[in-house]
C-alpha cells in the first residue's frame, strides 16, 4: 500500500508550495503561475510592449501574448491543473469572459477587469512597473486610474536607459518635473559608449530640494566632473538613503575629491562607487572638522591600497557592512596609527585582496570590529593556509565570526605543480582540527581550467541534506573539477593531485566539465575511496554506447571499493536517459538519494519505472527520490503515483512537489 494517494500527494504538494511562498511570494507565484494577456492592439515589437513583458516576468515565468479571444479560448482549454491569470480590456473582457466560463467550470482560471481592482492592489501592481511607463500606459483608460496616478500616495519610481533617450525630454517635462515630489527611486543607466543621457537628463532637469522623497539615486556611466556637480545638490535631499554610481571615464580621475562630498550627504546609509579605470592614488583632503558620515553599508568597487581604504574608513564610524575590490599591494607599510575603529561593522569582503597576511591580520587588529561574516579572496602567500595563524586571528580578535568564506586561488602551472600539491596537503591537513570542525566550517578544493581554488565555506544545505534521514557529515571535504576547456595540463595536475589523495579523506566529488570522459571519471574514482556523495552536471557527455568499459579494471575497482550513496545527475538527454541512469544505478550500487535534472521533453514516467524496477534488485537502500522538471504540475505527480501503484510493491512512500522539484520518500 502505498504511504499517500495521488490526491494526497497533491494535498503535499500545495502545502509545500504554499509553505515556500511565505518566504519568497515572487518566485514562487513565477513557477506555478501563467499569464494570458489579450490585446487586439498588442505589438511585440514594440520597445513599451516588451518593456512590459520583460517587468512581467519578473513576476510569473510564463507569459502568452493574444491579439484574439479565440486565440486565447484556445490556450485556456489546454490548461490542466496550472493557475492562470487573464489580463485584458474592460470592453474586451466583457465578450471574452462568457466565452471561458462557458468552456471552464473549475476555478483555475481567475478573472476581473483592472477598473475592478481596489485601490491597494491597482497600487501594488504600481510598485513593480516604471513610473514614465505608468503614466503612458494608465492616464488615459478613465476618471478612475487617471485620479490614482496623480495621487500623491503613488510613488514613482523612474529607471532611464539610452533606449529612452528620445522620449527623455517629454519624460522630464512631463513626468519627473511635475511629480518631483512624489519619485521614490531614480535609476539613470548610461552604458553605451557614445550615449549621454546622464548629460542630457541634467540638461533638462535639476535634482534639487524638490525631490522631497527621492530615497535611492543610481547614476551608471556618469562622468567624473558631472558627478562632482551633482553631488552638490544632493546634500539638498531631505531622505536619500542609497547612492549608486559607476564612474564612466577613459583618462585617470582621482577620486579623493568624491568622497568628501558623498560623506557630506545628511541621510546615506548605502553607498556604491565603482569605476572601470585603474585608481593609481586617492587623496582624501585634510579636513580639521571633518564631519562623520552616516553611511552603514559601503561598497568600493575601485582599486586601492590598505592605507588609502584606511584613509576613507576614518569618515565611517557607523559602518556595518564592507565591501573592498580589490585591495592592492603598496611599498608603503601599514600606518596603523591612522587607523579608525569601526565598533559596528558586522561584515567584511574583499573580493581581491593582494597584501600579505601580515598586513591583513594589523588591519582586522586596528579596526577593531565585532565582525561576524568574513569573506576574503587571495592569490599568494603560504602564511593564508597557515591554519593555525588563522585560529589565532579568529580567536582574539573576531570570537563572534559566524561564517567564513576565504578563497586562495592560484595558477596551474608545469614549474609549480609540486608546490601546488603541498599546498594542497598543507591546506587539506591543516584545516581539519575541532576549531574548524566545530563551527562546521567546510573545506573545498576547485579546479576550474588552469586555475586551482583552495577554499573555506560555512555549512550550506545542499542537494545532499534534503531529507530528513541523510546526515550531514560535518567533515565533509569536496573536490570540484569544472570548466569545458579541460587540458592536459589540468589533468596532469589532477593526476599528481590523485597521489596524494589516498591520505585526503575527500567525501564529496562534483563534476562541472563536460569534456571529461567517463574513462578520466573511473580514474578519478578509483583513488577517491571516500567518496560518498557524486554530483555530475551533464552525463550526456559520457560515450555510453560503447559500454565495454563496465569490463575495464577501473570501472570493476570502483564498483569494489566505491562508498557513494548520493548521486546527482543533470541534464540527462532524451536520447539515452535511461543508458545513463542504468550506468550509474550499476555502478553505485549503495544509492540511497538519487536525483535526476530532466529536460522538457524527457520521458518521466519511464525513468521511474526504470528506477523502481532496479529499486527491487540493485539499489534496494534508495530511500529518496527527485526529479527536477521543467513543466512539473499535479498531474505529473498523479502520474508518477500512479506508476508507483502499479509496480504493486507493499512499500510506503510520500510524493510531493514544490515548484519543479517532484520528490517522492520511501519508508
Amino acid at each position: 500500500m502505498s504511504g499517500s494517494t495521488s490526491d494526497e500527494s497533491a494535498g503535499a504538494s500545495s502545502k509545500s508550495t504554499s509553505s515556500s511562498s511565505i518566504h519568497q511570494p515572487r518566485q514562487r507565484m513565477a513557477q506555478n503561475y501563467l499569464l494570458l494577456w489579450i490585446d487586439a492592439s498588442m505589438d511585440e515589437a514594440d520597445k513599451d510592449c516588451q518593456d512590459i513583458l520583460a517587468q512581467l516576468k519578473n513576476v510569473v515565468n510564463e507569459v502568452h501574448l493574444c491579439s484574439q479571444s479565440d486565440q486565447c479560448i484556445q490556450l485556456v482549454k489546454q490548461i490542466d491543473t496550472e493557475r492562470a491569470f487573464v489580463i485584458t480590456s474592460g470592453y474586451f473582457g466583457q465578450h471574452l469572459v462568457p466565452k471561458i466560463h462557458a468552456r471552464l467550470s473549475d476555478e483555475s482560471i481567475w478573472y476581473t477587469c483592472l477598473e475592478n481592482l481596489s485601490n491597494e492592489v491597482v497600487y501594488e501592481i504600481f510598485e513593480y512597473l516604471d513610473g514614465c511607463d505608468i503614466y503612458k500606459s494608465f492616464s488615459n483608460l478613465n476618471i478612475r486610474l487617471q485620479n490614482l496616478i496623480i495621487s500623491s500616495s503613488l510613488l514613482l519610481r523612474i529607471e532611464l536607459d539610452p533606449l529612452s533617450k528620445h522620449l527623455l525630454e517629454h519624460h522630464c517635462q512631463h513626468v519627473i518635473i511635475p511629480n518631483s515630489h512624489r519619485i521614490l527611486s531614480l535609476h539613470l543607466a548610461d552604458y553605451w559608449k557614445d550615449q549621454l543621457l546622464i548629460d542630457a537628463f541634467f540638461n533638462h532637469c535639476i535634482i534639487d530640494s524638490s525631490f522631497q522623497r527621492l530615497e535611492s539615486i543610481m547614476l551608471k556611466g556618469i562622468k567624473t566632473e558631472k558627478l562632482l556637480t551633482t553631488l552638490f545638490y544632493l546634500k539638498f535631499l531631505p531622505r536619500l538613503f542609497s547612492l549608486t554610481m559607476y564612474i564612466k571615464d577613459y583618462y585617470y580621475h582621482d577620486p579623493g575629491n568624491i568622497y568628501p562630498l558623498i560623506f557630506s550627504l545628511p541621510t546615506l546609509k548605502y553607498n556604491r562607487l565603482s569605476r572601470s579605470t585603474h585608481t593609481r592614488e586617492i587623496t582624501i583632503p585634510h579636513v580639521i572638522n571633518k564631519k562623520f558620515s552616516t553611511i552603514q553599508y559601503l561598497i568600493i568597487d575601485h582599486t586601492c591600497t590598505l592605507n588609502q581604504l584606511n584613509s576613507i574608513l576614518h569618515y565611517t564610524p557607523q559602518l556595518r557592512h564592507l565591501y573592498c575590490n580589490p585591495v592592492i599591494d603598496s611599498n608603503e607599510e601599514f600606518k596603523n596609527d591612522l587607523a579608525m575603529k569601526l565598533p559596528h561593522l558586522k561584515s567584511l569582503y574583499i573580493e581581491q585582496f593582494y597584501e600579505s597576511f601580515d598586513e591583513f591580520e594589523m588591519f582586522i587588529k586596528e579596526i577593531s570590529s565585532p565582525l561576524q561574516i568574513l569573506n576574503i579572496t587571495v592569490f599568494w602567500g603560504k602564511a593564508y593556509l597557515d591554519s593555525n595563524g588563522w585560529e589565532r586571528l579568529i580567536k582574539e580578535y573576531m570570537p563572534g565570526l559566524e561564517k567564513f568564506y576565504f578563497h586562495f586561488n592560484h595558477m596551474i602551472h608545469d614549474d609549480f605543480t609540486k608546490d601546488l600539491i603541498d599546498l594542497s596537503n598543507g591546506f587539506i591537513n591543516q584545516f581539519n582540527s575541532p576549531f574548524w570542525v566545530e563551527r562546521k566550517w567546510f573545506r573545498e578544493i576547485r579546479i576550474d581550467y588552469e586555475n586551482i581554488d583552495f577554499s573555506i565555506h560555512p555549512y550550506r544545505e545542499e542537494w545532499i541534506d534534503l531529507h530528513e534521514h541523510m546526515k550531514s557529515d560535518h567533515r565533509i571535504m569536496q573536490l570540484i573539477i569544472m570548466n569545458n576547456q579541460f587540458t592536459e595540463l589540468t589533468w596532469r595536475f589532477i593526476k599528481e593531485l590523485k597521489c596524494a589523495s589516498k591520505a585526503i579523506h575527500f567525501t564529496h566529488l562534483g563534476i562541472e566539465d563536460d569534456s571529461m570522459c567517463i574513462h578520466m571519471l573511473l580514474d578519478t574514482l578509483s583513488s577517491l575511496p571516500n567518496i560518498k556523495s557524486l554530483k555530475l552536471s551533464s552525463p550526456s557527455i559520457f560515450p555510453l554506447k560503447s559500454l565495454p568499459i563496465e569490463d575495464t579494471e577501473n570501472y570493476r575497482s570502483v564498483l569494489a571499493i566505491n562508498k557513494i550513496t548520493k548521486v546527482k545527475l543533470g541534464q540527462v538527454t532524451e536520447e539515452q536517459e535511461e543508458q545513463q541512469i542504468q550506468f550509474f544505478i550499476n555502478l553505485c550500487p549503495h544509492i540511497e538519494y538519487l536525483g535526476v535534472d530532466c529536460m522538457s521533453d524527457t520521458d518521466v514516467p519511464s525513468l521511474m519505472k526504470l528506477i523502481l524496477m532496479n529499486r527491487r534488485t540493485r539499489i534496494p537502500n534508495l530511500c529518496y527520490l527527485c526529479f527536477i522538471i521543467p513543466m512539473a504540475d499535479e498531474n505529473m505527480v498523479r502520474t508518477l503515483a500512479m506508476t508507483i501503484d502499479s509496480e504493486r510493491v507493499n512499500d510506503n512512500y510520500t510524493i510531493q512537489r514544490s515548484g519543479n522539484k517532484i520528490s517522492v520518500y520511501w519508508k
